[in-house]
Order: structure tokens, then C-alpha cells, then sequence
């Protein structure tokens, strides 16, 4: 009975607030009719309708006494028709309140099968979650107008509410067939087959061959995180992989919380200019260098970039834009970097569960956007001057259970940099060596044209090995 008497109250609200504006709440009593006389002809048309309808799916409210009942039978495995349905309102005291006998029998007669109920009960279901958005409109209205409310705590209130209406609306998936996962899984490989043969690799191109040959790229559903300590290229080496995302044709969405869009450009401007940053940092430039400069932001300016450095960035503000950006043809690829600066939704919650939170978050947009998710992470102190480990992934062991592959950006005691794939559920693992250039913020295999043409031109100050403290903390 709590739960009638809380739709009760729910109703009365939405009528007081469409008796304001004149107008009456969704409903659709004659399809209400049909399904449950439709539910008393044919006893296993209650599964079909399980995943989809509760009692306060329906609008009348003797229409959600007589559901309960026949879904009560369904529960203790009785016969459902219309002597049984009859019976047991007749023994809860509630057969004259739904109208007695004779419109229970006026339901089975109206119908004539139940042929058409999944597709009626989604009619349902569908006025039910029109109602409940109108009602949380109510409310959050109400509360906007209190001042003693939070404004984050009420935030966090909606996004639940809405997030309950979310997963009613994908309650009646039952799952999916064998053969039609197999049928998928086929056209996938196919589809895979076509671009190896045409030279290219499956998923977004990384830039890095080791990487694409150890992962295929960035793929679809994937969430990939990339954790180091500070100062060591995490940002850096990110901000590659976008660039290769974008000049490959795909749109990325950038959410850089520790620095600003116009330093993180710089960053790109030094990698695609190959002028040294700090000369873009001093504004210390030589006309030839400006003239490079120039070049490259003619390049840069057409790449299929979105850059959003807001530092009360939430994960999921994150879900929301990628879906309008998604819709909009302009979301491929997500970056976020990176996760411990995200704004919890719970300031209150401990914090690792916070963290467990936010990391589960972004693997659903993966998932649920079915695009590659990147999130930089840093490591705990336990992690400093040693090769990292999935465990010093800082403040959650989500993490390490969201992600689908764990990068970790690290040097050894000869400065040799390298790039270890500790997790990889549809690759290889391993520690693979790469070339970095500090001062012009640049990544290349360690065999590569590329290598060859930067190692026959390296000047001085560009050089990776060259021990220079203040380019080491640039990097």
C-alpha cells in the first residue's frame, strides 16, 4: 500500500500542477483495459509484459489493483483469468473498489488476444514516465524557489530522479538472442578485416606503432587509462594521442581540468611546429619560428577538436555533453585528464567511493555511447622512482575493475622512457620503449622514419638525454 499511497500523492501533485496550466496528465485508460484483460485471457502474457510494467505504471488506480493481483499469481506460480483474478480481490476486500465482477468480465470481453501487448504496455509505460517527468518538474521547481537547499545537493537530487526514469525506460531489455550476437560479432571482424587489408588498424589510430599493434587502437566501448606520477608526460602524451585521433578524421572531446585551453595549445603548437615550448612560453621567437608557427595553426585549426577546461567539471556533465556532442556527429573519442580532478556528485562520500563512482560513470559513456573513453589518473606515492604497478592506481581499485587497458608512462634510471601495458582485455601486455622530446613535447617509436629524421636533426637543447633539470620538469 506505500507504494499506491505514494502515487497517489505523486498524481495529486501532477494534477495540481496541470489543472495550472489546464491541461490533464498522460494517460491511456482504454490501452490499460486491454493489456490487463489481455493478461487474464492468456496466463504467459505476464512475462512478456514483466520488464516493462509495475502497478504504478498504470494511471487508474483500480487498474493498478487489479495488476498487482494478477502479478501476485504470476509470483506464487497460480492460474491467471478471471475467476482467479475475481477471487483474490474478492478476498483483499478490494473487488467493489475496482468496480466490481461485472468490469472485471467487461475487460476479458473487450479483448480479443494478446497479440499487441508488449507493444500496448510500452504505450504504458511510456505515459508513466511522461507523468513522472512532469512531476519531477514540480518538485524541482518547488525546490529551486528554496534557499535553504543546497544548489549541488539539489543537482545531485535531479540527476537521480532522472536517472530513475532512465532506467525504467530500459527495463523491458530481456537480453539478446545467441545467434544475433554472433551475427554482430561476425560483421564486426568483417569490418576489421576490410581496414587491415587497406593498411589501417581497427580502432582510432594512437600514433605510436608499438601501441597500435599491442591494442589495434583505441576501440569502441573501451575504457583506457593512462596513470603516472607528476611530471612525467601523462598531459603530454594525451594530448598526442588526441591530435592523432583528430587528423585520422575523428572528433575528440577534450576536458582538460589542470590547465587551461590556450596552455594546452601551446603544447600542440610545439609538437606540430617543432618550435621548442619554452620559446612559446618566454615569447622569446625567431621569425623563421614564427613562420613555422603560423604554419601549423593553419593545420591545427581545421583538426575536429572540443576543448572544455571548466574546473567544476562532473562525469556526469561529461555523459550529458557527450551525448548532445554524439548527436551532433562531434564526439568520437573522449579525454579526460584527468579523474581525481573531476567534482564528485556526492561532496559528503568518502572518497575512494567518489572515485569508484566517477570512474564507473565514465566507462557507461563507453559503453552506452559505444566510443573510446580516455582517462588520465595519477598514482600514489608509492609509485615514485619505481616502474608503476596497477595497484599504485591512487585512491580506487575501480579503476583497475572499470578499465579495459592501464597505461603507464614511466622512465628508468637511464632516462629511457617507456610506455607499460599493464591491462589489456583485447591485446597484448608488456613494456614498450618510445622517444619523447620534452622541449617540443613530441613521441616517436624507437624504429621509425620519424626517429630517423628527428635523430639526423636533433639540436642540443632538444635532446632527451640531455640532463637538464629545468626541460625535465617541463615535461
Amino acid at each position: 500500500m506505500d507504494g499506491l499511497n505514494r502515487n497517489n500523492k505523486q498524481r495529486m501533485t501532477i494534477e495540481q500542477l496541470n489543472a495550472q496550466y489546464g491541461k490533464i496528465p498522460p494517460q491511456a485508460p482504454e490501452v490499460e483495459e486491454a493489456v490487463l484483460g489481455a493478461l487474464m485471457l492468456e496466463q504467459d502474457s505476464i512475462h512478456k509484459v514483466n520488464g516493462i510494467l509495475t502497478a504504478e505504471s498504470f494511471y487508474k488506480e483500480e487498474h493498478q489493483k487489479i495488476f498487482s493481483v494478477i502479478k501476485s499469481l504470476s509470483e506464487k506460480s497460480k492460474p491467471i483469468d478471471l475467476i482467479t483474478v475475481t477471487i483474490l480481490l474478492k478476498d483483499l476486500n478490494q473487488l467493489d473498489e475496482v468496480g466490481g465482477p461485472v468490469y472485471i468480465t467487461q475487460l476479458t470481453s473487450r479483448t480479443a488476444s494478446a497479440a499487441h501487448i508488449e507493444f500496448h504496455a510500452r504505450i504504458i509505460a511510456q505515459k508513466f514516465m511522461q507523468r513522472e517527468l512532469i512531476r519531477i518538474s514540480s518538485e524541482t521547481q518547488t525546490e529551486a524557489y528554496d534557499d535553504t537547499l543546497d544548489f549541488d545537493d539539489l543537482i545531485v537530487s535531479l540527476k537521480n530522479k532522472i536517472s530513475l526514469i532512465e532506467d525504467m525506460s530500459s527495463g523491458s531489455n530481456t537480453g539478446k538472442s545467441q545467434s544475433d550476437v554472433i551475427a554482430r560479432t561476425i560483421i564486426e571482424i568483417e569490418k576489421d578485416c576490410i581496414l587491415s587489408e587497406s593498411g589501417k588498424i581497427p580502432g582510432i589510430p594512437t600514433g605510436l606503432k608499438v601501441l597500435d599493434r599491442a591494442t589495434g587502437g583505441w576501440r569502441n566501448t573501451n575504457l583506457i587509462v593512462i596513470g603516472s606520477r607528476p611530471k612525467v608526460g601523462k598531459t603530454s602524451l594525451a594530448l598526442k594521442f588526441t591530435l592523432e585521433a583528430a587528423k585520422a578524421g575523428f572528433w575528440v572531446n577534450y576536458y582538460g581540468l589542470e590547465m587551461a585551453d590556450t596552455d594546452l595549445m601551446r603544447i600542440n603548437l610545439a609538437s606540430e611546429s617543432e618550435v621548442g615550448r619554452s620559446g612559446i612560453r618566454d615569447g622569446k621567437l625567431e621569425e623563421w619560428e614564427w613562420e613555422k608557427l603560423n604554419r601549423a595553426c593553419v593545420t591545427l585549426e581545421k583538426l575536429p577538436i572540443i576543448w572544455d577546461d571548466f574546473a567544476g567539471m562532473t562525469a556526469e556533465k561529461i555523459k550529458s555533453n557527450t551525448i548532445q556532442n554524439k548527436k551532433r556527429g562531434k564526439c568520437d573519442f573522449v579525454v579526460v585528464d584527468y579523474l581525481q580532478l573531476l567534482k564528485p556528485f556526492d561532496k559528503k562520500g568518502i572518497r575512494e567511493q567518489q572515485i569508484s563512482l566517477m570512474s564507473r560513470t565514465l566507462k557507461e559513456i563507453a559503453l552506452d555511447q559505444k566510443i573510446p573513453v580516455m582517462c588520465l589518473s595519477q598514482l600514489s606515492r608509492l609509485a615514485a622512482g619505481v616502474k608503476p604497478e596497477l595497484h599504485h592506481l591512487r585512491e580506487s581499485g575501480a579503476i583497475e575493475q572499470d578499465a579495459d587497458i592501464v597505461i603507464f608512462p614511466w622512465k628508468d634510471e637511464d632516462e629511457k622512457f617507456y610506455l607499460s601495458i599493464s591491462a589489456n582485455r583485447r591485446g597484448i601486455t608488456g613494456d614498450f620503449e618510445i622517444v619523447p622530446n620534452a622541449e617540443m613535447t613530441r613521441f616517436m617509436d624507437i624504429i621509425s622514419e620519424e626517429y630517423d629524421s628527428f635523430q639526423n636533426n636533433m639540436q642540443p637543447n632538444t635532446s632527451f638525454y640531455e640532463k637538464d633539470d629545468v626541460l625535465q620538469n617541463k615535461f
